[in-house]
């Protein structure tokens, strides 16, 4: 997948850059490294809903806690068809950071349809983006085909 940025072109890295490096997430394809704008976040309308998580670096406490509790569950995360997308360098020229005026940690979920559904400045525990998930239309029309 390749996503237009401020920079160029940016070939998307399935990791994301938190403490302990890259290394550290580099098997983890459910979250991923972020750049991109929001035209880009097209890509995955329809198809999967999405977790934002901006922090202001990859060492800001809100930032470890939100990516170790969605590390805790993956079985969750592919169930509701969820990535993760992490925006931690805000030097890196990030089109969403700069389209949302995000300064400072952030956190959203965006359904499938590619609407904002919940948008906070702190880390949002899973058993709310889960509900929350849970009780789309959307949500209950695939709960009742699987």
């Amino acid at each position: 997948m390749i996503w237009r940025t401020k920079m160029g072109l940016a070939t998307a890295v399935f990791c994301a850059v938190g403490a302990g490096g890259a290394s550290a997430l580099a098997s983890e394809p459910l979250i991923q490294a972020f750049v991109g704008t929001m035209e880009d976040l097209s890509l995955y309308r329809w198809r999967q809903r999405l977790i934002v998580i901006f922090a202001p670096s990859p060492h800001d406490q809100r930032y470890i806690a939100a990516r170790e509790t969605m590390l805790g569950q993956k079985a969750g995360l592919v169930e509701r068809d969820i990535v993760v997308l992490v925006d931690a360098s805000p030097d890196a020229g990030g089109g969403l950071r700069a389209q949302l005026g995000v300064d400072g940690f952030r956190m959203l979920l965006i359904g499938k349809d590619g609407g904002v559904k919940i948008d906070r400045a702190a880390p949002i525990p899973a058993e709310v983006l889960f509900a929350t998930i849970d009780a789309m239309p959307m949500r209950q029309r695939e709960m009742r085909e699987d």
